[in-house]
Parts: C-alpha cells; structure tokens; sequence
C-alpha cells in the first residue's frame, strides 16, 4: 500500500463554504433548532460564479490542472492520490476499455440500431451487463476477500484463509469469484499487469496477497491451472487502495463507458447490427416442442 510518507503534488487548497454554516446541525438563521433533517453532501454544490468540487473550485483549481485519473480519486476517495496512486488508478480505468465483441457491446449496438435517438439507452444497455458473471465480478471477489479477512484473518495465516475460501466455495459447489477465465485459462495478462503495477506503485498488499493464495489454493484442490482473472485483480487492488468492495466495480463501469461509446460510433460508421441480427437468423431453429 501506498506509504503515509509519500510526498504528494501540490494541491490547490479546499475552498471553505460558509454559504449555510450553522444550517447542518439543524440551527436555523434565527437561532432556533430545526427539527428539520439536512441533507448534507461533500461532493459537489454549484454556485452562481464557481463549482465546488469536494471542496474545491472546479474552473480555478481543476479543469486543465489535473488529470481524469486525479478526479476519480478524489470523487471516490475523498483526497488527490499520491503520483503512485494517480498511475493504478489510470491503470485500473484503462484495463477494461476493451475486450473484443462481447455480449454487452453487442447489446450496445443492438440498442442504438433500434433507437439512434437515444445513446444513453444503448450505454445503459451495455452497462447492465455488468454482473455477476460478465465484467462485474470484481465487487462479488471484493465481498469474498473482505469477508475471509474478517472472519479468519486476524491469524495472519493468508494460506490457511486461503484454504478455508476454498473449501467454503467448493461444499456450496459455487464459483470464486475473480478467479478463472474462459478466453485466457492459462493466465489473464491484464490481470498480471494490474499485479505488476501495483507492485511498482506499492499499492499491492493483503488482499493482492489472499486473492493470489486462494488462486494457489483452488489449483491444488481442483488440479487445473485457476489464475486471477482481470476482475479479481481489480477487487483486490482496489481494496488495497482503501476503496469499500461496493465500489470496486467503479472502475469496470467507468472503462466499459468509453468502450460502449466507442462500439457505438463504429456502429454508426460501420453498421454492423443488421449482420448481428441475419447471423442469429441463420442459426435459429424453431422447434415447437422443445421445452
């Protein structure tokens, strides 16, 4: 993980609002208590001159100061990451850009095909395939890592915690999650090059460590080859860069973004939704009494 002492760039300082000090802990102008609930929020609040953004100004401090990395750090953790945070954190957004013509950039094109009116639908579209078994497993590996740390953890035996994963998905015969991949069995090189980075950026710790025993773990008790697949890799590293395993998926989500975007704006150039639709036609058979 990324050591307290690591300098980090200078920052513009936070612009303190004072617009309605007083109001949050319910003490209305006047003096007297609200019995009124605040609804509070550090993230964003725009004025009639300027933006705050986690208490900064947006068009002073921000835009064309810092990098779209530096502000998905800053939304998602609350501070600017350090230059080691800033390269995962790049790292994490890009490694999921693309990956061919999976179901969820298919069902981006088929969308848009049906309503060019709308390109949120077919991002929308595309997004809603992130679950538990396409693109979104990084937050159910997250779930997994965190729990088995909590429970059995504390010994600081992670090979014995590892094990214990193991066995726990193998009785329920259920799939761990993060690990294994269809398209790279022998080893998922994005996954292997999240790894590396977070080792240059010390960003790698004990959940890097665990998902990489229970990798270990599987393999002994399955014997077949069950690497980190790219998902597991991010839960783990994001974890390790103190985000809540809710959040994990951020990064899948935010990459696949451009890469509906961009799928889309070939579909436009180059159409290919009507090829999609005649290659399903041509292998359907309609069977009536099949059930």
């Amino acid at each position: 993980m990324i050591r307290a002492e690591e300098p980090l760039l200078d920052r513009p300082p936070r612009v303190r609002d004072t617009s309605d000090i007083g109001s949050h802990k319910g003490i209305e102008l006047g003096g007297s208590m609200s019995n009124e609930k605040k609804i509070v929020t550090g993230l964003g609040k725009p004025e009639l001159h300027r933006v705050l953004i986690r208490g900064h100004d947006l068009t002073k401090d921000l835009v064309g100061k810092i990098t779209f990395s530096d502000m998905t750090y800053l939304m998602l953790v609350g501070r600017f990451p350090s230059d080691g945070e800033r390269r995962m954190t790049d790292a994490l957004l890009t490694i999921l850009v693309e990956h061919g013509m999976v179901s969820s950039v298919v069902s981006a094109r088929l969308t848009y095909a049906m309503a060019p009116e709308a390109l949120q639908a077919a991002v929308a579209a595309s997004l809603l395939e992130a679950r538990s078994v396409h693109l979104g497993s990084s937050e159910w590996s997250a779930k997994m890592l965190v729990k088995a740390l909590s429970v059995d953890g504390s010994s600081g035996d992670l090979g014995a915690v590892a094990s214990s994963v193991v066995e726990q998905f193998a009785k329920k015969k259920k799939k761990l999650p993060g690990i294994g991949h269809r398209t790279h069995p022998q080893g998922d090189p994005r996954a292997e090059r999240l790894f590396e980075v977070a080792r240059e950026t010390r960003v790698y710790g004990r959940y890097c460590d665990l998902i990489q025993q229970i990798c270990k773990a599987a393999e002994e008790r399955h014997g077949r080859r069950l690497p980190v697949n790219v998902t597991g890799a991010i839960g783990a590293i994001a974890l390790d860069m103190g985000l809540p395993w809710q959040l994990t998926k951020a990064f899948a989500l935010i990459g696949r973004t451009l890469g509906a975007i961009a799928h889309i704006g070939e579909e436009i150039r180059n159409p290919m939704a009507d090829n999609i639709n005649g290659a399903i036609k041509s292998q359907l058979v309609y069977d009536f009494d099949s059930k």
